[in-house]
């Protein structure tokens, strides 16, 4: 590509160098921003360390400082940026007021400003951000772009492109179409010989528009000779573009023209007859080509990806024969991709989210909008996943599908209802076969009365109804004969458990304002059978609500998630979404929560005090629970927290003797049981758990497990 505007990119970098820490440049569509922004970066990349980001349609400025926050914790390294996580950044920041929620940018915005104060001068940075005016509107982005420069340390520079105007920066740009000495000049390093007047026509037809500029060098090849018609040029030349490219790359290049990027494994998965080594090879060829623009690799799956100029793409899409074809095939594409990561991840709901967003996109493309709940079942259907398959799929993907919350609800209340039914018409091949059926569909039972909670749709059968049959179901079925004799007394527990879990969510799904609290009482009816009364669970749920409102982890980790997921849908570009971005807040909001968990653990073991005292006080008010079980079990659990956090504490042998005495206690208690459904006697204080009733009956023998 010839380098055009030298002057004003030296005008750009002796300006960074002389300290200016704002710049922008501006200037309309296809005159060259993002080269221009691309040179900068590659001018300045040996003396600056240079990080370039992309905004996308339907971000926000949270968004955006969001991003900034993650690269420059790459820059300050992964200590320093640890210490600004744990602690916040002391410096004030006093948000706009233009109808954009700043809580969360405020937050970002702190410690991104305690970062880069800790940018040294030698180790200076420059963040280049494309595409501003996608931000918001003119006005809000502004305001923005200000609240934003206040923060940054000395050391490090933002250079912004955008079609917008910013002239608070402290050093702007404008862009405008080349000249006709600039359309010259462009012509003539790439076809030294061409003569006056075809510069002359050339400069008349497209008025040095240097997008169109770039798509006549490449339509035109090796050939000097220009034929530019009176009419219609710019669409000429598109034509003439695509003409200039091997018939393999023009089909290539518009059957992919609604995908928002194109790497090998999405571009060979929508195209039947393409593999993925045809689809990297068109790709890299295609990259040469002045449309197409690599936006770096996937962080998924380390191919290039690869961006076509929003014009452009435009021109393809506007062409194209079928578009419900090609989106239909990529929301199987990245369907596919969501359920390869439920399969295998201990998360899914985390690891899947941006697959299911990246869906979303092609799925409202389908059907122009939001699509009614039986037409996003009839997408799934498409899918060909078995019933075990697909309600995996839905728990990961179906909160976060293109549904409004009740329809939400919804779609997995009708899920649950499908497979509830498919699981219950299994034919079992034994009475073993048969019980475990019945328990995992009084499990199903409850999830589906839940989600019926949660929407203002009739079903055919009520939450009440659902929860009604359940009881009877519990009462009606002998889960205890499922199990070995010698497990029969342990198995005792597992109806009583199954109450409490009915009780407990009727309780909370249908009685809200009721003064009798019948399912509550019926709960705690059940727990008293085991010594466990309801004072002394409320007792236990009163120290921990005291405890939370003294430490605001957990209201930190609330707000943490609530603005991380607003993010991440602020992040998602209908038009022109990126993985990367996406994948990489997904991965950084992991790992805030484990920081701030770890934090949260370590900063209350410091306080030994107080923590312990929160300790005795569950332990008292445990210990007035009939049996002693309860106590003996919480306080080898504290001891057990003790020993991670603080393993040479005074504390953890003291939790230790307490949990050992209360051990005793309950050795004592047992033996004026006839059959103690947990025998003590040879406990351990690091063994110490409770029964993992479900682990016996998913581990159960091969002859006796409910087909997958």
């Amino acid at each position: 590509m010839p380098r055009i505007r030298e002057d004003d990119l030296n005008s750009v970098a002796e300006a960074v160098n002389d300290g200016v820490q704002t710049i922008h440049i501006s200037g309309q569509p296809g005159v060259g921003k993002s080269t221009f922004l691309e040179e900068l970066a590659d001018e300045l990349s040996d003396s600056y360390k240079t990080q370039v980001l992309y905004v996308r349609e339907g971000n926000s400025p949270t968004a955006l400082t969001r991003d900034l926050l993650y690269e420059i914790r790459e820059a300050v390294g992964h200590f320093r940026a640890l210490l600004n996580k744990a602690t916040g950044g002391s410096f004030g920041v006093h948000p706009v007021s233009v109808g954009v929620s700043t809580d969360d940018r405020a937050r970002h915005l702190r410690k991104l400003a305690s970062l880069s104060e800790s940018i040294k001068e030698t180790k200076a940075l420059i963040f280049f951000v494309d595409d501003i005016h996608k931000l918001a509107e003119p006005t809000v982005t502004c305001d923005f772009l200000r609240e934003l420069s206040s923060t940054l340390g000395e050391n490090v520079h933002l250079i912004t492109a955008g079609r917008l105007t910013y002239d608070d920066a402290g050093y702007t740009v404008h862009l405008g179409t080349f000249s006709r000495e600039e359309t010259a000049e462009y012509l003539r390093q790439v076809y030294p010989d061409v003569d006056d007047d075809t510069v002359d026509g050339v400069y008349e037809t497209l008025e040095g528009h240097p997008y169109y500029l770039g798509l006549l060098r490449e339509a035109a090849g090796d050939d000097s000779a220009f034929e530019l018609p009176e009419e219609d040029a710019r669409d000429f030349i598109e034509r003439a573009y695509l003409d200039s490219m091997s018939e393999e790359e023009e089909e290539f290049i518009r059957k992919t023209s609604a995908l928002a990027e194109l790497d090998e494994e999405i571009c060979s998965s929508v195209l039947d007859d393409v593999s993925r080594t045809q689809a990297r090879r068109i790709l890299d060829s295609l990259s040469t080509k002045a449309v197409v623009q690599e936006l770096g690799r996937s962080e998924d799956t380390g191919d290039k990806v690869f961006k076509v100029h929003d014009l452009f793409q435009e021109f393809l899409y506007n062409r194209l024969d079928n578009p419900e074809h090609l989106h239909r095939a990529a929301f199987q594409y990245y369907a596919g991709k969501l359920y390869n990561v439920v399969e295998k991840s201990e998360a899914p709901p985390l690891e899947g989210f941006v697959y299911g967003l990246m869906a979303n996109v092609h799925l409202e493309a389908i059907y122009n909008g939001e699509p009614e709940i039986e037409e996003l079942r009839e997408e799934i259907d498409r899918l060909e996943l078995d019933p075990s398959e697909r309600l995996q799929f839905m728990f990961a993907y179906g909160m976060n599908a293109v549904t409004s919350q009740e329809k939400s609800a919804m779609l997995l209340a009708l899920e649950l209802d499908n497979y509830t039914e498919w699981i219950r018409g299994l034919e079992p091949e034994d009475e073993g076969e048969e019980l475990k059926i019945e328990f995992h569909g009084v499990m199903l039972d409850l999830m589906r009365a839940t989600f019926r909670s949660n929407t203002d749709i009739e079903f055919e059968e009520s939450s009440v109804e659902i929860y009604e049959s359940t009881i009877q179901r519990i009462e009606d079925s002998d889960f205890v004969a499922f199990f070995d004799e010698d497990k029969q007394e342990a198995a005792q527990i597992i109806p009583d458990m199954l109450r409490v879990c009915v009780h407990v969510a009727a309780h909370r799904d249908l009685e809200e304002g009721k003064s009798d609290d019948e399912h509550l009482v019926a709960a705690y009816d059940v727990l008293e059978k085991y010594g466990l009364n309801r004072g002394v669970v409320e007792a236990f749920l009163g120290n921990w609500r005291e405890l939370a409102e003294e430490y605001e982890a957990g209201e930190q980790a609330e707000d943490m998630i609530e603005g991380q997921m607003e993010e991440f849908f602020a992040q998602f570009d209908q038009d022109d979404a990126t993985r990367n971005t996406l994948i990489r807040m997904q991965s950084d909001l992991y790992r805030e929560m484990m920081e701030l968990a770890n934090s949260a653990f370590t900063a209350m073991v410091s306080e030994s005090d107080r923590l312990l005292k929160f300790i005795h006080e569950c332990g008292d008010s445990l210990e007035q629970a009939d049996n002693p079980f309860f106590v003996a079990a919480w306080y080898s659990f504290a001891a057990h927290v003790f020993r991670m956090f603080a393993p040479d504490a005074d504390s953890t042998k003291e939790l230790e003797e307490a949990a050992q005495h209360y051990a005793e206690v309950r050795m004592e208690y047992e033996e004026e049981l006839e059959n103690p459904i947990y025998e003590i006697e040879e406990f351990e204080v690091h063994d110490m758990d409770f029964p993992d009733l479900m682990s016996e009956i998913t581990d159960s023998d091969d002859d006796r497990r409910l087909t997958e």
